[in-house]
């Protein structure tokens, strides 16, 4: 499936209209992930050229707007009233545990 360059470039415009509209660096750094994956196709598609046995990596347009949510890191904290306690003697902190 090719898609025409106008059609990209008119999407990293919109991506990177969107960038400077964000208030938030986590925002902008999503819509310049945007831009970095359509700016791939763009490359990609013109690397293949005529070619018809080749493919290129194409992400849907929904994949590369969507936060980029498994980027932030998030601390779990457990209380030491939460902890796991079991019958058989086991703290349950641990898998290997038996």
């Amino acid at each position: 499936m090719n898609i025409s360059h106008v059609s990209l470039i008119n999407k990293m415009e919109q991506e990177l209209h969107k960038a400077k509209q964000a208030e938030r660096p986590q925002n902008i750094r999503e819509h310049i992930n945007s831009i970095k994956a359509l700016c791939e196709v763009m490359l990609e598609t013109e690397s293949v050229g005529t070619s018809q046995h080749s493919f290129s990596k194409e992400l849907p347009a929904q994949q590369m707007t969507m936060p980029a949510v498994n980027q932030q890191s998030q601390t779990v904290r457990i209380s030491e009233e939460s902890k796991l306690e079991t019958d058989d003697g086991a703290n349950g902190d641990s898998l290997f545990e038996f």
